[in-house]
């Protein structure tokens, strides 16, 4: 199984971390890839530089073997898509089952997503919900979940959708970039390395 964990990173934070703990455990997992989006294509900008972003990412995935920066989508000179980078996964890997793993935020706004129909005939979708009631869907999407929803992955090469439920915590990149800004403390809400690196270098200040 070749597990997917895409997104801007900015900062990486502890909630990051334990959602893909989650997901290793829950999938059986001997490792869990995080891609950064590198061109975010649906923001306006992001509050680190890429290469920021990235060395973040690298010292967050440092102590534990399970987690594999990639840097797939930083390869690439244009905006970062999620079909087309499960699209060059799925070339280098036909038969395996591939997994996306996403928030229940963002799976709520999956149709804004850039060719986003394609997205599992590509792959599975690993729906991490926080704590609290699931984001509201709309009639399209209540369909797609009806249709795809799973309760294994278990050999399924792409279209299931598996919900994870109280995988995600309480935390917002934003609100630490604001926090950071602010001049609050958000050293409990980040993997020391990282903490030290914003501090070091930094970031997020107004």
């Amino acid at each position: 199984m070749i597990c997917l964990f895409g997104g801007t990173f900015d900062p990486i934070h502890l909630g990051h971390l334990h959602a893909a703990d989650v997901v290793c455990r829950v999938l059986g997992l001997a490792e869990i890839r995080f891609v950064l989006s590198a061109r975010p294509s649906h923001k306006a900008g992001t509050g680190a530089s890429l290469e920021d972003r990235w060395a973040m990412l690298q010292l967050a995935c440092a102590d534990d073997g399970r987690f594999v920066p990639d840097d797939r989508e930083m390869r690439r000179a244009r905006p970062s898509y999620t079909v087309e980078t499960l699209e060059a996964v799925r070339a280098q890997s036909p038969k395996a089952c591939i997994c996306w793993v996403i928030g229940s935020d963002a799976y709520a706004l999956l149709p804004s997503w850039h060719r986003w129909r394609e997205v599992l005939k590509l792959a599975n979708l690993v729906v991490l919900s926080r704590p609290g009631p699931f984001p509201e869907l709309d009639e399209e999407m209540r369909q797609l979940t009806r249709k795809h929803r799973v309760s294994s992955l278990a050999d399924c090469h792409s279209g299931g959708i598996l919900v994870v439920d109280n995988a995600m915590k309480e935390v917002a990149a934003a609100d630490i970039r604001t926090a950071i800004a602010e001049g609050r403390s958000v050293s409990h809400l980040l993997p020391l390395p990282v903490a030290i690196y914003i501090k070091t270098h930094h970031l997020y200040r107004l």
